[in-house]
């Protein structure tokens, strides 16, 4: 005897069942990868963005340190993005005189040549920019530092994601969307 049709339950699941589950998490891996690729990229930027700011910390001391230089003029360095390879200055020998210390212009000089040499070394296409700016009637001296590098985390899509006036004038980056900056005003 055989049972009523009826009162036949299907059990387990359809292949149709399987195939749309299946395609349902393969859609939240693509989606976590993409997160994760994100993150990558955001990390890496933030770890460079942390970089160039020390690095500005880091001449934003030595001209305080030397406010005589930075006065003269001995720490303005303006050039196109990315400059050239920095030249040890002439009077480096001063450093190693005990006889005669550096003058402040002198010092200012290997500050600058050291300072290009660490951006050199931890940034990408690493490039300074520094300017006096003389007291005014109410203000102090100050100067200004940029840093600026080439973000290697920077595609075709992400494009015109660099605000405007970020770099300065004198960088010359319009042209090249990778470049990121940091700015730093230091009262002496």
């Amino acid at each position: 005897m055989q049972p009523p049709a009826s009162s036949c339950t299907a059990r387990g699941f359809a292949l149709i069942e399987v195939l749309v589950s299946l395609f349902v998490v393969s859609l939240g891996i693509l989606a976590l990868s993409g997160v994760m690729q994100a993150s990558n990229r955001y990390g890496k930027t933030s770890e460079l963005r942390s970089t160039a700011t020390l690095l500005a910390n880091d001449i934003a001391d030595h001209v305080r340190a030397n406010g005589a230089g930075a006065a003269t003029g001995g720490y303005d360095l303006a050039r196109a993005y990315p400059g050239p390879a920095p030249r040890e200055p002439d009077q480096a020998s001063c450093e190693l005189a005990h006889d005669a210390p550096c003058t402040p212009q002198q010092l200012a000089a290997l500050d600058l040549y050291r300072w290009q040499q660490r951006l050199l070394a931890t940034l990408p296409n690493g490039s300074g920019f520094v300017r006096y700016n003389a007291p005014g009637a109410d203000a102090r001296a100050s100067v200004d530092v940029w840093v600026g590098w080439t973000d290697p985390a920077v595609n075709g899509a992400r494009r015109n994601e660099r605000p405007a006036g970020e770099c300065p004038a004198g960088f010359d980056v319009a042209a090249n969307h990778a470049v990121r900056c940091v700015y730093l005003q230091v009262g002496l």
